[in-house]
């Protein structure tokens, strides 16, 4: 045993002897024979206490816990490798009892169908028969008018939207161009396309007008693009104009100018204006309202043969550098998605999305996390509710949704401000959330050991997991009363019904898993890539490793493998690296992309002639627990001058997880002697410390936050990043600010390797934001770009 480890086992055996007394006051017959248990916590400690935590009794599952035997076994599905570790498929394996309900016979009539659905869009036909006066959608804020749908009418639109284009001359074969943002009309413009066979291009309204045009024209759009709103055609027309294009400029080899536009909102300008704008365009302008009005629901008999191979999407990817490559995704690539349970060893009732059951909506519908993550709700006969940056904290008041997907910004932002709450609270608040941090903390780390499931080359001794029980169970009274007076609050922001998140698009730091696992909240990370639509792994709740960068084990008929950066698929498939060991992570199964359009060289390249798809991404296997952690991402090792390979990643997460005055970071230094930290700082925080009087903060907080907004206009962005930059320069010159983040950053990296230990800081205020072009709309960082905004500073 490790010094470390014998002084951790001294501490626990001292807190046990410490508290045990106490203990026994508090629950002195929880060790009763099951019968004769009175099933509790009761906490005589003080009256104030009893106030508060009034009955806060020991439930089964904390029994089960703490005496239940170690080494339940559950039914499920136990897939068979190969000898170099690949799960294999079992198309033959027998069906998972805890799959089904035994309580709602709905549940088990949507898991057939499931499973026997070959679209996306005739999912709604067996939604309208199995459940058709369930809601199926509400916006109340994204269209012209409130748009609430049952399953049963949303069938009937779907049908008419598909009659609507094929009125427009939209075949089977054929792409459509989809620019728009998140919106209930966006989904019913999507499904109705497909509903024909054909195939939307999708990207967000907010895109650079010069990447739409590009989308339009690689995509082969078939004279047809669906649009935002008249502003979105207003500023192509404009863009169009001003590069000498006619038109909207949008078009293509194939088919040659757009012809017909569909608006998907009218954004309250009458019909005579939108027309006034399209009369020299030399183009149809309808909204799509409107159309649905018009045309009569296309029959079942006229929808042709769709099938799982066919083209569902094409999916522009956001990418941090050069054009954004179309992934072609078919129907089998999406439905496959529809399959993965959050918890396999549980009933279904216990942690799977009930029908009925509400997702509040806010990432963008192009996302593939967004758009798998609906149609995966959809099929559990549950409701989207769109929601908006502005309207998002009150529709989760209003709504209490008990599922979403967000992306880790979002979730930042959330911690960032609770965080900043408890800051700014009195001594008292401040002193009960530091003492309620340090037990939860306690408690967490013990409820790892005790589970097994922990970052390490084996699971813990039968001993040491009993020690952590017990410690779990003597801190669970003090643990009781931080919930209800602290975390509880965080919870009751998220709605108060918040079953799951789930956390997708990019990396989620270790800060944000600890914060979020004191509140009690449960994340789930997915882990994928629009090329494998996305999800190849993620977290369950019945063994979630909360760690930075881990991303849990493969999804259902899907094969993972750590191999070798170097090795090639030339004279065979890539043998798995020794478990523990860090390499690139490929994957192979059903969800993986037929290609990228029209560049066979990249499809080449990024899928070999076995099947595996390389992510890219840097990982290894954790031997204890079989899942998935990250690293880093291969393009993204910087070499230093010495030689040594630095992943930036953990680091990065190191940074953020130890300075608050960090809002985004991201490390450089290629072949240089030393890393490097760009640091974008926190203005609130700064006046916290010290920094910047009251008046500059609240300014130059709003100043980010506009920059922040994705809506921000070019000229808003360029006036906010040259006042944040103007006071960057000022905040470089406080030599007492740079002592204090190099103190921060030594303490980040004091576990990292020497040369892997930040060597300088570049202060600035200017986030990376979408606005500038420093954040993708998948809200991860362009290096590239940064490095282009800072490189001849940097040199200075």
């Amino acid at each position: 045993m490790a010094k470390s480890e014998r002084r951790n086992m001294s501490i626990s055996i001292a807190l046990l002897l410490l508290l045990a007394p106490g203990y026994m006051l508090w629950s002195a017959d929880a060790f009763a024979p099951v019968a004769s248990r009175t099933n509790g916590f009761t906490m005589p400690i003080t009256r104030s206490y009893m106030s508060t935590v009034q009955d806060e009794r020991m439930t089964e599952e904390d029994e089960d816990f703490l005496f239940g035997d170690e080494n339940i076994e559950y039914p499920g599905h136990h897939p068979k490798k190969s000898k170099t570790g690949a799960i294999l498929r079992d198309p033959k394996s027998p069906l998972n009892p805890l799959d089904h309900s035994l309580k709602d016979p709905l549940i088990n009539k949507l898991r057939t169908m499931r499973e026997t659905t070959v679209s996306c869009p005739g999912l709604w036909k067996d939604l309208a028969k199995n459940c058709p006066n369930k809601r199926a959608i509400l916006d109340e804020h994204m269209c012209d008018e409130k748009v609430d749908l049952t399953f049963k009418e949303m069938e009937k639109t779907i049908r008419a939207s598909a009659a609507a284009f094929a009125s427009l001359g939209v075949k089977k074969g054929m792409n459509v161009a989809i620019l728009g943002e998140n919106s209930a009309k966006w989904l019913i413009a999507d499904h109705g396309i497909q509903l024909l066979g054909g195939a939307s291009s999708v990207r967000g309204a907010d895109a650079p007008s010069e990447e739409l045009r590009y989308i339009y024209e690689h995509s082969e759009s078939a004279k047809v693009a669906v649009i935002q709103g008249p502003k979105l055609l207003k500023r192509l027309a404009k863009d169009a104009k001003t590069k000498g294009l006619s038109g909207l400029g949008l078009q293509n080899e194939k088919y040659g100018s757009v012809k017909t536009i569909v608006l998907l909102h009218r954004e309250k300008m009458s019909n005579d204006k939108i027309q006034e704008i399209a009369a020299p365009l030399d183009i149809q302008v309808f909204v799509l309202s409107d159309l649905l009005e018009t045309v009569k629901p296309i029959s079942a008999n006229d929808v042709p043969k769709i099938g799982l191979d066919d083209l569902s999407t094409i999916v522009y990817t956001s990418g941090t550098t050069g054009q954004p490559k179309g992934v072609m995704l078919t129907h089998g690539n999406l439905l496959h998605q529809l399959g993965h349970r959050l918890a396999p060893t549980k009933p279904y009732d216990e942690t799977e999305p009930l029908p009925g059951e509400i997702m509040l909506s806010l990432l963008p519908v192009w996302h593939i996390t967004e758009r798998t993550f609906e149609l995966w709700m959809f099929s559990r006969g549950c409701n989207v509710v769109y929601s908006s940056i502005r309207s998002f904290k009150n529709d989760l008041a209003k709504h209490k949704p008990q599922w979403m997907v967000l992306v880790p910004r979002v979730l930042e932002k959330v911690a960032l401000g609770v965080q900043g709450k408890f800051a700014s609270g009195s001594a008292v608040v401040k002193t009960l959330v530091k003492l309620f941090t340090a037990t939860g903390t306690m408690k967490h780390e013990n409820l790892k050991i005790a589970s097994g499931v922990i970052v390490g080359d084996e699971k813990p001794s039968s001993f040491k997991r009993l020690i952590a029980r017990l410690i779990v169970a003597l801190l669970a009274p003090l643990n009781a009363v931080g919930d209800k007076l602290v975390w509880s609050k965080v919870k009751d922001g998220f709605g108060g019904r918040q079953k799951c998140i789930i956390s997708g698009g990019s990396a989620l730091a270790g800060s944000l898993e600890s914060f979020y696992e004191l509140c009690g909240i449960d994340i789930i990370v997915g882990y994928g890539l629009t090329e494998c639509s996305p999800l190849i792994a993620h977290r369950r709740l019945d063994a979630n490793l909360i760690t930075g960068g881990c991303v849990g084990k493969a999804v259902l008929d899907t094969e993972l493998r750590v191999v070798d950066p170097e090795s090639k698929a030339d004279s065979g498939e890539r043998k798995s690296v020794p478990i523990g060991e860090v390499g690139v992570v490929i994957a192979r199964g059903p969800q993986v992309m037929k290609g990228y359009f029209k560049n066979p060289e990249a499809t080449a390249k990024a899928v070999d002639k076995f099947g595996w798809f390389d992510t890219g991404d840097l990982g290894r296997v954790n031997p204890a627990t079989g899942d998935i952690i990250l690293t880093g991402r291969c393009k993204d090792t910087i070499v230093l001058s010495n030689g040594e390979n630095i992943e930036p990643s953990p680091i990065e997460d190191a940074i953020l997880s130890e300075s608050s005055l960090v809002e985004q970071v991201m490390l450089t230094g290629q072949d240089g002697r030393k890393l490097v930290a760009i640091v974008v700082l926190n203005p609130s925080e700064l006046v916290g410390a010290g920094f910047l009087n009251k008046k500059e903060g609240k300014a130059l907080q709003a100043e980010s936050e506009r920059v922040n907004d994705p809506k921000c206009s070019e000229e808003d962005c360029a006036k906010g990043c040259d006042i944040l930059a103007e006071a960057s320069v000022k905040l470089r010159s406080d030599k007492e600010l740079g002592k204090a983040l190099l103190v921060d950053m030594k303490s980040a990296t004091k576990d990292f390797r020497k040369w892997e230990q930040v060597g300088d800081v570049y202060i600035t205020l200017e986030p990376f934001a979408m606005a500038n072009g420093q954040l993708t709309q998948s809200y991860k960082v362009k290096r590239d770009s940064v490095l282009e905004r800072y490189g001849d500073s940097l040199e200075d």
